[in-house]
């Protein structure tokens, strides 16, 4: 097992806990020290993604500042219209400590990327309504390299061994 893998017995506590089913004696005790570990690795490994595709995004608006102005404050912004929601569904997801349940887990999850979608929407919407002038290929290709980015360090950073 790599470094970061739980404990076999307290993940299979926490599933048995959140799932409603009943517990062995000894998995009791593992489950809530498996949750906030759980939880604690999952945060802070989103947060290592967004710090690193916020490096990201300045480099990227960097490199564009030598087409020009207006291609380097747009690269800026595609990166912002991805961050932002996506801080936003970690924030709401992740955040909320008092999910007891697989059911308050599933609608926070749910909200959440409702709520990450509206604001994608409305950021879209406002970014092309206000900014004038604007650079279409530097605003997407950032967004989309950070999309691209983002899988990749999930994949990365939450890689475990079995």
């Amino acid at each position: 097992m790599g470094g970061n893998a739980y404990n076999r017995a307290a993940i299979w506590a926490l599933f048995r806990l959140e799932t409603g089913s009943e517990l062995r004696k000894g998995e009791a005790e593992q489950a809530p020290a498996a949750r906030s570990r759980y939880g604690q690795r999952s945060f802070r490994g989103f947060m290592r993604i967004f710090l690193l595709q916020a490096a990201l995004i300045l480099i990227v608006s960097a490199a564009c500042l030598l087409l020009g102005t207006v291609e380097a404050y747009s690269a800026f912004l595609g990166g912002m219209l991805y961050l932002l929601p996506n801080l936003y569904f970690t924030w709401r997801a992740l955040g909320n400590r008092n999910a007891n349940s697989a059911r308050t887990v599933l609608v926070s999850m749910y909200a959440s990327e409702i709520g990450k979608m509206m604001l994608a929407v409305a950021l879209f919407s406002a970014t092309f309504m206000l900014v004038r002038p604007l650079s279409p290929f530097s605003l997407f290709g950032t967004f989309i390299l950070l999309q691209l980015s983002g899988w990749m360090l999930q994949m990365k950073l939450f890689k475990t061994g079995s």
